[in-house]
C-alpha cells in the first residue's frame, strides 16, 4: 500500500472522485470516498501550497462539465479558486486540531461537522447557495433523499464526510498499524446503522401515500431566447403571442395555476400596463391563476434588466408583485427587495420564485415558514445544468414537504410531489408544446426539518462549543 503515501496518487485519485461528483457526468458512489485521499494527504504532512494548487485545478476542470452557452470559462475559474482556497483551509483546520488536541476531538467528528457547518453556511448566506452542497450527487437516490425530509441536505452530507473521515481514519490506522482501533471500528460500524437505517427510513417513507385532494398545475416554457429577441420586435411580439397561447393550452388542459419560465417575455417599461392587462383577461377568462414572468430592460444601450413576476387571479386582480431576490454573480438584474408572502388559493397555499432563490436555505426556509403546500417556481437556466438544477429544487421539496412546479427555459421543467417523485417532466431540447400540465396535491406534507431546521447543524455547533471548552481546559492545565 505505499501508493497510498505518494502525494501525487492521491491529489490524483481524489481529482476522479471530486471531478465526477454532482453535475453533470455524476458518478453518486465517489462522494462517498471523495475526501478520504485529501484527508490522507494533509494526515501525512505533504506541502499545503500543493494541496490548495491541486485543489484549484480539480476544481476549475470539475466545475467545466456545466459551462456551456451562455456561460463561459470565467464560471470555472471563479469556482476553481474559491471552492480550492476554501478546502484547503478547512482540511488545514482539521489536521491542525488532530494534531493538537487528539484526546479533546474526535479527528472524524471534526471532520464531518466542520465542512457540513461551511455547507451550511455557503446555502444559507453565500453567493452560490446550495451548489457546493455534497448531498447534490444522491439526486437520483429517491429513497435516500427521503432522509433529508428528517435532517435536511446538510444532514446527507454529514452522513456523507461521516462516512469518508471513517473510512480514512480506519484506512490510515491500518496501513500504519495492521489492526483498526476499536474507535474506528465504532465509526464504521455507526456509518453502517445510520446508512441502513436512512434506506429503511425512505423505502418506507415512499410507500405512504400522500392522501388529500390535488389540482391540476401548469408550466409554459417559451424556446425563443431572450438574447434573441432583445432587438427583433418582430420576434419579441411573436414569443409574447406564443406565451400567452400556450398559457390558454395549458388552462384548456385542465390547470387551475400556470407559471411562465423566467423572463419568458420581454416588456418595454411604456408597454407594460398594456401587456397586464392582456394577461389579466386571459385569467379573467379562463378563470386560472397565472404566475406571470418577465423582465424589463432598463437601461437603453445595455442588457440590464428587471426580473420580476406578477401572479394574476382569476378574477384579474394582481395578488404579488415579485423581484428576483437571490442575484447569481454577474447576472444583470436590478436587486429589488421584494416580500416573501404565500398566497392562499381556494384554501391551499401556494408561494413563489424565480429561479436562483431556491438556492437560497434562507429563501426556502421562509417559503416553509408560511406554510405553502405548492412552490411555484419560473426558471431559466442553460444546457450545462439540465436537469440537475431542476432535480435540486425538488431535493427542496423533500426537505420542507412542498409539491414543487419549475418552469425552465433551457433545460428541465418538472412538476414533483413532497416526496421528490416526478409527476411530469418537460424536456426544452426535445421538439414539444411546451405546456405541461399535472396534478399535485394540495396540503403539505409533514417534515421534522420544516419544523425545526438544520438541526444537525446546532448538534455540530454544540460539539465545538464542547470541545471549545475541553481544549481550554487542556490550555490551561498545561500552562499551570
Amino acid at each position: 500500500m505505499n501508493y497510498l503515501n505518494q502525494k501525487w496518487f492521491l491529489l490524483s485519485i481524489g481529482g476522479v472522485f471530486i471531478g465526477f461528483t454532482g453535475m453533470n457526468w455524476n458518478i453518486p458512489i465517489f462522494v462517498w470516498i471523495a475526501m478520504v485521499p485529501f484527508l490522507r494527504y494533509i494526515r501525512l504532512g505533504h506541502s499545503v501550497w500543493t494541496l490548495l494548487f491541486s485543489l484549484i485545478v480539480i476544481q476549475f476542470f470539475s466545475t467545466m462539465r456545466i459551462v456551456s452557452e451562455p456561460f463561459h470559462l470565467w464560471i470555472a475559474i471563479i469556482s476553481g479558486i474559491q471552492g480550492g482556497i476554501i478546502f484547503t483551509i478547512l482540511l488545514w483546520i482539521w489536521n491542525w486540531l488532530r494534531i493538537q488536541f487528539p484526546s479533546q476531538i474526535s479527528s472524524i467528528l471534526c471532520f464531518a461537522f466542520l465542512f457540513t457547518i461551511v455547507e451550511w453556511i455557503g446555502g444559507y448566506s453565500s453567493g452560490l447557495g446550495v451548489w457546493g452542497m455534497f448531498a447534490n450527487s444522491q439526486l437520483h437516490n429517491l429513497i435516500l433523499l427521503q432522509s433529508a425530509s428528517i435532517f435536511g441536505a446538510t444532514g446527507i452530507s454529514f452522513i456523507i464526510y461521516l462516512v469518508s473521515g471513517s473510512i480514512e481514519e480506519s484506512l490510515s490506522e491500518f496501513i500504519s498499524n495492521s489492526k483498526l482501533s476499536k474507535n474506528s471500528a465504532y465509526f464504521l460500524f455507526a456509518c453502517f446503522l445510520f446508512i441502513v437505517g436512512i434506506y429503511f427510513y425512505g423505502a418506507i417513507r415512499l410507500t405512504v401515500p400522500i392522501e388529500g385532494k390535488s389540482i391540476k398545475v401548469g408550466t409554459v416554457t417559451s424556446k425563443m431566447e431572450i438574447q434573441n429577441i432583445w432587438n427583433d420586435p418582430i420576434q419579441n411580439q411573436l414569443n409574447t403571442e406564443l406565451v400567452l397561447s400556450r398559457t390558454k393550452q395549458a388552462a384548456d388542459e385542465g390547470a387551475r395555476v400556470v407559471v411562465w419560465n423566467e423572463g419568458a417575455v420581454i416588456v418595454s417599461r411604456n408597454e407594460e400596463e398594456s401587456f397586464l392587462e392582456k394577461v389579466s383577461h386571459l385569467a379573467k377568462n379562463k378563470q386560472i391563476e397565472i404566475i406571470a414572468a418577465y423582465v424589463i430592460p432598463i437601461k437603453e444601450k445595455e442588457f440590464f434588466l428587471d426580473n420580476q413576476f406578477r401572479w394574476i387571479s382569476k378574477d384579474g386582480s394582481t395578488r404579488q408583485i415579485y423581484f428576483k431576490q437571490f442575484i447569481p454573480p454577474g447576472e444583470p438584474v436590478s436587486i429589488i427587495p421584494s416580500e416573501i408572502k404565500v398566497i392562499d388559493v381556494d384554501g391551499i397555499k401556494m408561494s413563489a420564485a424565480i429561479c436562483y432563490d431556491f438556492d437560497s436555505l434562507k429563501l426556502t426556509q421562509k417559503h416553509a415558514e408560511l406554510g405553502t403546500a405548492i412552490s411555484f417556481i419560473a426558471a431559466s437556466d442553460w444546457k450545462g445544468i439540465n436537469p440537475f438544477h431542476t432535480e435540486m429544487a425538488a431535493l427542496r421539496g423533500i426537505e420542507n414537504g412542498t409539491a414543487i412546479v419549475r418552469s425552465t427555459r433551457g433545460a428541465l421543467s418538472g412538476i414533483y410531489d413532497a416526496y421528490g417523485r416526478t409527476k411530469g417532466t418537460l424536456d426544452y431540447y426535445e421538439e414539444n408544446d411546451g405546456v405541461l400540465v399535472a396534478s399535485v396535491p394540495i396540503v403539505p406534507v409533514f417534515t421534522l426539518y420544516r419544523q425545526i431546521g438544520n438541526w444537525v447543524v446546532g448538534l455540530g455547533i454544540l460539539y465545538f462549543l464542547f470541545s471549545g471548552i475541553l481544549i481550554l481546559v487542556f490550555v490551561l492545565k498545561s500552562r499551570n
